[in-house]
């Protein structure tokens, strides 16, 4: 993940994360600023603490203000990525409901559900405007009931 913002004082500052190791690195101005620890930074001779996440929003707090890298996370975001994991686990769990359209749940409905719920906040955040977002949620909870499908019916070709 990237995020650019451009500060009156420090110029452009590129924060970059590495979603697989959560490696964290900065730069303002083009120049490498160097890490006192895994979420402090030595910007312009200060330290900068790096606080919350890609998921919720990141801040650069310095001792005089918060510089805003990524913006805070909606209710409303979080609502509309949590659909693919509650509806694939609530139908998934329910026999009558599977008898209709069998979809996976259990653990494997679980992890398939999350991975899709994480990468919908991660969309969602993204977009700007609110029609595009819902539709961007109802999407993805679209494709997880087809992915949980599709693999429900390799389990059950699988098992006989």
């Amino acid at each position: 993940m990237k995020e650019i913002v451009y500060h009156s004082i420090y110029g452009e500052i590129v924060y970059t994360e590495n979603i697989w190791t959560g490696k964290k690195h900065l730069t303002a101005n083009g120049a490498d600023v160097p890490a006192v620890s895994k979420k402090e930074f030595l910007l312009g001779g200060e330290k900068a603490i790096v606080k919350g996440s890609m998921f919720l929003g990141i801040s650069l707090c310095l001792p005089n203000e918060t510089i805003q890298i990524s913006p805070k996370t909606k209710w409303y975001e979080i609502v509309l990525s949590g659909l693919p994991l509650a509806f694939l686990m609530a139908w998934g769990n329910s026999p009558a409901l599977c008898a209709v359209f069998p979809v996976v749940g259990g653990a494997i409905g679980g992890a398939l559900g999350g991975l899709l719920s994480s990468w919908s906040l991660l969309l969602i955040k993204k977009i700007e405007s609110i029609a595009l977002k819902i539709l961007t949620g109802i999407g993805m909870t679209v494709l997880t009931m087809l992915c949980g499908f599709v693999i429900a019916l390799l389990l059950l070709l699988i098992r006989f």
